[in-house]
């Protein structure tokens, strides 16, 4: 690169854009995100439960 004396040229590399695929994009990038609401949403609740007590003194394993 000559980037001192100001004579460089910036190439931009481009490509056409294949019909379809951003429509396919949206509905995929929709289905991921109704499935990970569904996830949040059907889950028990916090984690509490997994062998961590919060005081810190006793364990769920003895």
């Amino acid at each position: 690169m000559d980037s001192s004396t100001g004579t460089s040229e910036r190439r931009e590399l481009k490509h056409d854009a294949k019909p379809g695929y951003g429509r396919v994009f949206a509905i995929v990038f929709a289905i991921l995100g109704l499935y990970l609401a569904l996830i949040l949403i059907s889950s028990p609740g916090p984690a509490k439960s997994h062998g961590h007590s919060e005081d810190g003194a006793s364990s769920a394993h003895h």
